[in-house]
Protein backbone atom coordinates (compact mmCIF):
# COMPACT_ATOMS: atom_id res chain seq x y z
CA UNK A 1 0.00 0.00 0.00
CA UNK A 2 2.93 2.62 1.12
CA UNK A 3 3.65 2.49 -3.38
CA UNK A 4 0.36 2.74 -4.70
CA UNK A 5 0.00 5.45 -2.19
CA UNK A 6 2.94 7.21 -2.74
CA UNK A 7 2.13 6.98 -6.67
CA UNK A 8 -1.40 8.85 -5.80
CA UNK A 9 0.44 11.36 -3.71
CA UNK A 10 2.83 12.32 -6.28
CA UNK A 11 0.04 12.16 -9.09
CA UNK A 12 -2.27 14.25 -7.03
CA UNK A 13 0.36 16.57 -5.74
CA UNK A 14 1.76 17.41 -9.33
CA UNK A 15 -1.67 18.15 -10.64
CA UNK A 16 -2.55 20.35 -8.04
CA UNK A 17 0.72 22.43 -8.36
CA UNK A 18 0.61 22.81 -12.24
CA UNK A 19 -3.10 23.79 -11.69
CA UNK A 20 -2.40 25.94 -9.33
CA UNK A 21 0.46 27.92 -10.92
CA UNK A 22 -1.52 27.96 -14.62
CA UNK A 23 -4.16 29.96 -12.62
CA UNK A 24 -1.91 31.71 -10.30
CA UNK A 25 -0.40 33.10 -14.07
CA UNK A 26 -4.05 33.30 -15.39
CA UNK A 27 -4.68 35.68 -12.51
CA UNK A 28 -2.12 37.96 -12.73
CA UNK A 29 -3.03 38.50 -16.50
CA UNK A 30 -6.60 39.09 -16.08
CA UNK A 31 -5.67 41.79 -13.37
CA UNK A 32 -3.66 43.70 -15.25
CA UNK A 33 -5.45 43.23 -18.24
CA UNK A 34 -8.76 44.29 -16.82
CA UNK A 35 -6.78 46.98 -15.17
CA UNK A 36 -5.81 48.15 -18.80
CA UNK A 37 -9.49 47.55 -20.41
CA UNK A 38 -11.21 50.02 -17.31
CA UNK A 39 -9.03 52.72 -18.41
CA UNK A 40 -9.97 52.07 -22.58
CA UNK A 41 -13.65 51.77 -21.14
CA UNK A 42 -13.73 55.06 -18.94
CA UNK A 43 -12.61 57.21 -22.41
CA UNK A 44 -14.88 54.79 -24.41
CA UNK A 45 -18.04 54.83 -22.45
CA UNK A 46 -18.33 58.78 -23.40
CA UNK A 47 -18.49 58.31 -26.95
CA UNK A 48 -22.21 57.03 -26.27
CA UNK A 49 -23.28 59.89 -24.43
CA UNK A 50 -24.40 63.06 -26.46
CA UNK A 51 -22.87 66.06 -26.70
CA UNK A 52 -24.52 68.75 -24.00
CA UNK A 53 -25.43 71.29 -26.05
CA UNK A 54 -22.68 74.70 -25.65
CA UNK A 55 -25.09 76.99 -23.92
CA UNK A 56 -22.62 80.06 -24.08
CA UNK A 57 -21.99 79.48 -27.46
CA UNK A 58 -26.08 79.50 -28.18
CA UNK A 59 -26.35 82.49 -26.48
CA UNK A 60 -23.40 84.64 -28.56
CA UNK A 61 -25.40 83.23 -31.83
CA UNK A 62 -28.01 84.69 -30.57
CA UNK A 63 -26.53 87.88 -29.69
CA UNK A 64 -24.96 88.14 -32.83
CA UNK A 65 -27.95 87.95 -34.76
CA UNK A 66 -29.88 90.48 -32.39
CA UNK A 67 -27.13 92.70 -33.19
CA UNK A 68 -26.96 92.15 -36.90
CA UNK A 69 -31.13 93.12 -36.81
CA UNK A 70 -31.00 96.05 -35.60
CA UNK A 71 -32.32 99.01 -37.21
CA UNK A 72 -31.81 102.61 -35.95
CA UNK A 73 -33.81 105.21 -36.70
CA UNK A 74 -33.83 108.08 -34.62
CA UNK A 75 -34.55 108.45 -31.39
CA UNK A 76 -35.69 104.47 -31.78
CA UNK A 77 -33.43 101.52 -32.29
CA UNK A 78 -35.65 98.23 -32.93
CA UNK A 79 -34.51 94.58 -33.16
CA UNK A 80 -36.40 92.26 -35.29
CA UNK A 81 -35.31 89.26 -33.51
CA UNK A 82 -37.56 87.31 -30.84
CA UNK A 83 -36.55 86.95 -27.61
CA UNK A 84 -33.62 84.31 -26.52
CA UNK A 85 -34.61 81.21 -25.92
CA UNK A 86 -32.77 77.89 -25.93
CA UNK A 87 -34.10 75.10 -28.50
CA UNK A 88 -34.93 71.69 -27.69
CA UNK A 89 -32.90 69.69 -30.15
CA UNK A 90 -32.43 66.41 -30.15
CA UNK A 91 -29.56 65.06 -29.10
CA UNK A 92 -27.66 63.54 -32.02
CA UNK A 93 -27.00 59.21 -31.70
CA UNK A 94 -23.70 58.01 -30.94
CA UNK A 95 -21.74 57.15 -34.33
CA UNK A 96 -21.83 53.51 -34.84
CA UNK A 97 -18.20 52.87 -34.55
CA UNK A 98 -18.85 54.42 -30.46
CA UNK A 99 -21.38 51.64 -30.68
CA UNK A 100 -19.26 48.48 -31.74
CA UNK A 101 -15.98 49.92 -30.03
CA UNK A 102 -17.83 49.73 -26.79
CA UNK A 103 -19.54 46.24 -27.19
CA UNK A 104 -16.63 44.84 -27.82
CA UNK A 105 -14.53 46.52 -25.05
CA UNK A 106 -17.29 45.82 -22.50
CA UNK A 107 -17.53 42.39 -23.69
CA UNK A 108 -13.76 42.21 -23.14
CA UNK A 109 -13.62 43.17 -19.26
CA UNK A 110 -16.63 40.58 -18.69
CA UNK A 111 -14.70 37.61 -19.70
CA UNK A 112 -11.78 38.86 -18.55
CA UNK A 113 -13.82 39.10 -14.98
CA UNK A 114 -15.39 35.95 -15.63
CA UNK A 115 -11.65 34.17 -15.83
CA UNK A 116 -10.64 35.99 -13.03
CA UNK A 117 -14.06 34.77 -11.30
CA UNK A 118 -13.52 31.29 -12.33
CA UNK A 119 -10.27 31.02 -11.56
CA UNK A 120 -10.73 31.80 -7.57
CA UNK A 121 -13.18 29.64 -7.74
CA UNK A 122 -11.18 26.67 -8.64
CA UNK A 123 -8.45 27.97 -6.46
CA UNK A 124 -10.83 27.19 -3.83
CA UNK A 125 -11.51 23.77 -4.72
CA UNK A 126 -7.87 22.73 -4.94
CA UNK A 127 -7.30 24.46 -1.83
CA UNK A 128 -10.43 22.16 -0.47
CA UNK A 129 -9.20 18.86 -2.11
CA UNK A 130 -6.07 19.42 -0.63
CA UNK A 131 -6.75 20.11 3.01
CA UNK A 132 -7.01 17.21 5.67
CA UNK A 133 -4.62 15.39 4.02
CA UNK A 134 -1.61 14.46 5.55
CA UNK A 135 1.50 14.10 3.70
CA UNK A 136 2.15 10.26 5.19
CA UNK A 137 1.82 7.87 2.72
CA UNK A 138 -0.94 5.66 4.52
CA UNK A 139 -3.54 3.60 3.06
CA UNK A 140 -6.58 5.81 4.49
CA UNK A 141 -4.25 8.85 2.67
CA UNK A 142 -4.09 7.17 -0.54
CA UNK A 143 -7.99 6.39 -0.34
CA UNK A 144 -8.66 9.72 0.83
CA UNK A 145 -6.62 11.30 -2.15
CA UNK A 146 -8.25 8.93 -4.78
CA UNK A 147 -11.37 9.25 -3.85
CA UNK A 148 -11.26 13.07 -4.04
CA UNK A 149 -9.02 12.84 -7.49
CA UNK A 150 -11.83 10.72 -9.21
CA UNK A 151 -14.74 14.04 -7.45
CA UNK A 152 -12.36 16.16 -9.58
CA UNK A 153 -11.96 14.22 -12.95
CA UNK A 154 -16.45 13.73 -12.21
CA UNK A 155 -16.80 17.72 -11.51
CA UNK A 156 -14.43 18.18 -14.79
CA UNK A 157 -12.49 20.49 -13.50
CA UNK A 158 -9.79 20.01 -15.63
CA UNK A 159 -11.48 21.40 -18.52
CA UNK A 160 -12.79 23.86 -16.55
CA UNK A 161 -8.69 24.81 -16.03
CA UNK A 162 -8.98 24.94 -19.87
CA UNK A 163 -11.58 27.25 -20.32
CA UNK A 164 -10.17 29.88 -18.22
CA UNK A 165 -7.52 31.04 -21.22
CA UNK A 166 -9.96 30.69 -23.42
CA UNK A 167 -12.28 33.29 -21.58
CA UNK A 168 -8.81 35.48 -21.72
CA UNK A 169 -8.29 34.67 -25.18
CA UNK A 170 -11.32 35.82 -26.46
CA UNK A 171 -11.06 38.59 -24.25
CA UNK A 172 -7.70 39.57 -25.66
CA UNK A 173 -9.60 39.38 -29.33
CA UNK A 174 -12.19 41.44 -28.46
CA UNK A 175 -10.05 44.31 -27.26
CA UNK A 176 -7.79 43.86 -29.95
CA UNK A 177 -10.60 44.40 -33.03
CA UNK A 178 -12.04 47.22 -30.84
CA UNK A 179 -8.45 48.92 -30.93
CA UNK A 180 -8.88 48.62 -34.41
CA UNK A 181 -12.44 49.80 -35.16
CA UNK A 182 -11.57 53.23 -32.87
CA UNK A 183 -7.92 53.31 -35.07
CA UNK A 184 -10.18 53.10 -38.41
CA UNK A 185 -12.27 55.91 -36.66
CA UNK A 186 -9.08 58.34 -36.20
CA UNK A 187 -6.41 57.49 -39.02
CA UNK A 188 -6.80 54.74 -41.12
CA UNK A 189 -3.00 54.47 -41.97
CA UNK A 190 -2.73 53.32 -38.49
CA UNK A 191 -5.34 51.16 -38.56
CA UNK A 192 -3.85 49.28 -41.29
CA UNK A 193 -0.60 49.06 -40.12
CA UNK A 194 -2.43 47.65 -36.61
CA UNK A 195 -4.46 45.40 -38.29
CA UNK A 196 -1.69 43.93 -39.85
CA UNK A 197 -0.16 43.36 -36.41
CA UNK A 198 -3.26 42.20 -34.94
Amino acid sequence: WKEVAETVKNYSDETIERWNKEIDTYLVFAGLFSAILTAFNVQSYQLLQPAPPDSTLIALQHISAQLGSFSSRPPFINSTQPVFQIADTPPEPAPRYAIWLNILWFSSLILSLASSSVSIMVKQWLNEYSSGVSSETTRENARIRQYRLNNLIKWRVSAIVMTIPLLLQFALAFFLSGLVILLYSLNRSVMAVSAGLV
